[in-house]
């Protein structure tokens, strides 16, 4: 069977086509061909995005900016910039209903003497909920997990204002020129998991506030507002010495939003200190609670010594620094976040 050849609407060129196409863009003129079927195309949105200097740019702003990598600048250098378009699903979930929780608070009394006594009582509450949730999703199942999680919750912070896909100006996409993934996941398809996902969203708001809930009758209205959005996601590759490291960006204001960073020998050696101070903690808790005929005391020692000792280890073995500008929300594959 002859493979099909695309070309481009506006000046003929030949485009660079792969399953994953959902907009090609022209090498030649930079012209956005539309290829998908399977989608309307007033319900993509695309956020515009920094170029690759810019966010070079951001990069070295970014060492300057830190602590260590400040040090290390002369031996740092970019291997690779790369960046590209990932579809998200976003949308507004309504939701209604009743929440009882109860939640254990601590309440203390002065006697006549000053003495303060305290005791712990339940206190039972109850919440009507009548909220709309705005939810962004990945649109795709099987997505690069570097740095995805950090790209959804600062677009949920920073919000940008997308443009409709084929009303960005010619000017700006010939400058771009980044590769569209293509979505694997449909309108229909990401309302369901966004009704359940708002739902879920207020369980675990509960869930993380109250020590029991005692009625959870909640519902999720059809989703409003579904719209594809297509985020720019840059990644800066350098290089330290013999190994590489990454910088993630967000395409749209130049934020770092993920890394990964050399360790420098202080740290590690701040790190191997830790890992002995916890071996200390558990073997002086552990011969404490012997003498002193206290095993409740040794064991919780040598668990919070294991423990640091632990952590600290395994960052001495991994030999980099992550750093995040924000706390993850959970997994993103097909999930949906508020």
């Amino acid at each position: 069977m002859e493979a099909i050849e695309f070309k481009c609407e506006r000046c003929g060129a030949p485009l660079e086509v792969s399953p994953e196409t959902i907009v090609a863009i022209c090498p030649y003129c930079g012209f956005p061909n539309h290829l998908s079927g399977n989608l309307k195309t007033d319900n993509i949105f695309i956020v515009p995005t920094l170029d690759k200097n810019a966010i070079a740019k951001a990069f070295w702003d970014r060492v300057e900016r830190d602590f260590d990598l400040k040090r290390m600048k002369e031996k740092l250098e970019i291997v690779e910039v790369e960046g590209h378009y990932a579809p998200y699903w976003v949308g507004t979930v309504h939701v209604e209903g009743i929440v009882e929780y109860t939640v254990r608070e601590e309440e203390c009394h002065t006697d006549s003497k000053g003495n303060t006594h305290c005791h712990t009582v339940e206190r039972h509450y109850r919440d009507r909920i009548n909220e709309n949730l705005p939810l962004i999703g990945s649109a795709r199942r099987q997505v690069k997990s570097l740095g995805v999680d950090d790209m959804i919750n600062h677009y949920s912070r920073s919000r940008p204002e997308g443009k409709k896909l084929l009303e960005l100006e010619e000017e700006e996409w010939g400058k771009v020129k980044l590769e569209i993934l293509n979505t694997e996941m449909d309108e229909t398809q990401a309302k369901t998991i966004m009704r359940e996902d708002a739902i879920d969203v207020i369980r675990d708001h509960y869930s993380a506030k109250a020590d029991r809930i005692d009625r959870f009758d909640i519902t999720a209205d059809e989703p409003e507002n579904v719209h594809l959005v297509l985020l720019p996601m840059w990644t800066v590759y350098y290089r330290f010495e013999n190994s590489i490291f990454y910088t993630v960006f967000a395409g749209w204001d130049g934020k770092d939003v993920m890394s990964t960073e050399p360790m420098p020998v202080w740290r590690r050696a701040q790190y191997l200190a830790g890992t002995v101070f916890g071996i200390l903690i558990g073997a002086a808790g552990a011969a404490y609670g012997g003498i002193n005929g206290a095993p409740v005391v040794s064991i919780l020692a040598i668990l919070l010594g294991a423990g640091a000792s632990g952590y600290f280890g395994r960052l001495v073995l991994e030999g980099q620094r992550i750093e995040r500008s924000g706390g993850i929300l959970g997994n993103f594959a097909g999930a949906f976040k508020r």
